[in-house]
């Protein structure tokens, strides 16, 4: 059979799509069929399905949000350690001078050792809160990226127009 009669065995381009569509599953070849034919059915199922759908929706957006707000309070937990770790090692340093008054000098430098230990903790913890809160930040902002890009699918496709259009000068 040549190329050309094995093609004409075929039938015609809808006759191939029929056959196709009638081996695929019953709600993945209804979902095809809808699709090629109108959107009425789907709007319909959607305004029909929407005392399902539309709770399931408010409770994933409610979920999300409360993960997002967990994970920006943990950052805050790091900042108030940090905080609090400094408050301890001013504290320390200040009862160093009260160990300086009455003349004990373990005590002054215990108390001078506690406040610089303390100081460099809280240090080491702002640090660690520092570039926690940035990566927090930056995946807040992709996310909020990723969650708009369905409703402005041209937006980043014009910032990379322009970048292309303008050369680049020295």
């Amino acid at each position: 059979m040549t190329e050309a009669e094995a093609v004409a065995a075929m039938g015609t381009l809808g006759e191939v799509a029929e056959a196709t569509l009638d081996e695929l599953p019953a709600v993945p070849r209804a979902i095809a069929r809808t699709k090629r034919k109108s959107t009425a059915l789907l709007w319909a199922l959607a305004i029909v399905g929407s005392p399902v759908w539309i709770p399931l929706l408010l409770a994933f957006v409610a979920v999300a949000a409360t993960v997002y707000i967990c994970i920006w309070v943990l950052a805050l937990c790091v900042w108030i350690v940090a905080a609090a770790f400094g408050g301890a090692g001013v504290v320390g340093l200040l009862f160093t001078a009260d160990g300086i008054i009455i003349g004990h000098v373990p005590y002054v430098l215990t108390s001078m050792g506690m406040g610089f230990v303390s100081i460099g903790v809280a240090l080491l913890a702002g640090a660690g809160a520092w570039t926690a809160s940035k990566q927090i930040a930056c995946l807040s902002a992709l996310w909020a990226k990723k969650a708009v890009s369905p409703f402005w699918k041209d937006r980043g496709n014009k910032s990379r127009r322009g970048a292309e259009a303008a050369p680049l000068t020295a």
